[in-house]
C-alpha cells in the first residue's frame, strides 16, 4: 500500500485504547493481521493502520479496543 500521508488535523492525535478513532483511518484495514503476530478481530471488530501502529476497533463505532506500537 505504501505511505500515507496522515491530513493536517489528524498529525498530533494520540489514539488510545478507550478512545475513538476518526473514521479517515478506518480505510486502512489490516487484512493479512497473522502476519504481524496478531489474533483474528473478533466479530463487529476491525485491525485499521494508524501511522506506525495497528488499532483494532469497533467497526461501527470506531471505539479503540487495542492498540499495538510500532508494527510497521
Amino acid at each position: 500500500m505504501g505511505y500515507v500521508s496522515v491530513p493536517p488535523e489528524y498529525q498530533h492525535g494520540y489514539w488510545a485504547p478507550g478512545g475513538f478513532l476518526p473514521s479517515w483511518f478506518w480505510r486502512y484495514v489490516v487484512r493479512d493481521y497473522w502476519r504481524y503476530g496478531l489474533p483474528a478481530p473478533p466479530p463487529g471488530c476491525i485491525w485499521v493502520w494508524v501511522d506506525d501502529d495497528i488499532a483494532l476497533i469497533d467497526a461501527d463505532t470506531g471505539y479503540i479496543v487495542d492498540m499495538v506500537r510500532n508494527v510497521w
